[in-house]
């Protein structure tokens, strides 16, 4: 097992047509805290400077609200981190090995696991391991989708991206979380940075397996220990784990 040390940093600018009153953004922009990742140091700051909570959701995400009422034309908010993450091996089994984990299986807004039901049982068929079932699931959703930008949004329901055919990483991701719970196995969507020439925040997933929740990167066919990125937030979906969520007061548009 693999241990790697990261000095993480995140910025986002925002600019706006008129003055901003208040602005109230709730973000999950410092590493999660938990399972294989230690965080060492975290720091969230804005330019202009706001009132700041901390508070952890009930997925174990480090979330931080901040309210700013200082009259504003742009807005900075940023983030510096240190985190310990641990890269776990991935130990192959027989199938079935389904580990239970009910909120992780089940159907959201965003991921319709019934729709996925009949294309699951294709894949499974004939598979024999645990490896060679989330191989096959990699294959075809990248068979099926291809990455564009702009075609999507952040609404857009798994089935909708499926049936188009386009997507960006949060669409792939969500594909195949919902045809891995329509397997029985229990799948996360995870936010974060990868660890190679990080330019913005990425979305992969995570499987539950006899040895604990295993990456994969579906958009960049990755798997378990290929994959040492550092995770932000962990959800059912999306909206579970976007990193910032916000409203403004302003006569103008952001």
């Amino acid at each position: 097992m693999d241990i790697v040390n990261y000095e993480v940093f995140y910025e986002a600018r925002y600019e706006y047509e008129d003055v901003v009153t208040t602005n109230d953004n709730t973000l999950k922009i410092v590493p999660y805290d938990g399972d294989n990742q230690v965080v060492i140091e975290e720091k969230v700051e804005t330019e202009p400077a706001g009132y700041v909570t901390k508070y952890r959701d009930i997925l174990g995400n480090n979330v931080y609200r901040v309210k700013i009422i200082e009259p504003h034309y742009s807005m900075v908010i940023r983030s510096t981190s240190k985190v310990r993450v641990k890269v776990l091996d991935f130990i192959d089994c027989e199938l079935p090995c389904i580990v239970h984990e009910p909120m992780f299986t089940d159907s959201t807004k965003l991921i319709n696991v019934e729709y996925f039901k009949p294309i699951a049982d294709k894949i499974y068929n004939g598979s024999k391991t645990l490896d060679e079932v989330l191989h096959k699931v990699v294959s075809f959703v990248n068979g099926k989708v291809t990455y564009r930008e702009g075609v999507t949004n952040v609404d857009t329901p798994a089935h909708k991206s499926f049936e188009i055919g386009l997507g960006v990483c949060q669409d792939i991701a969500q594909i195949t979380i919902g045809i891995l719970r329509a397997m029985g196995f229990p799948a996360r969507y995870v936010m974060g940075v990868v660890h190679d020439n990080p330019r913005t925040t990425h979305a992969w997933i995570e499987v539950k397996t006899p040895s604990g929740w295993i990456p994969i990167d579906p958009t960049r066919k990755r798997f378990y220990s290929e994959i040492k990125y550092i995770k932000f937030a962990i959800g059912r979906d999306y909206y579970d784990a976007s990193p910032i969520v916000g409203t403004f007061v302003s006569k103008g548009r952001g």
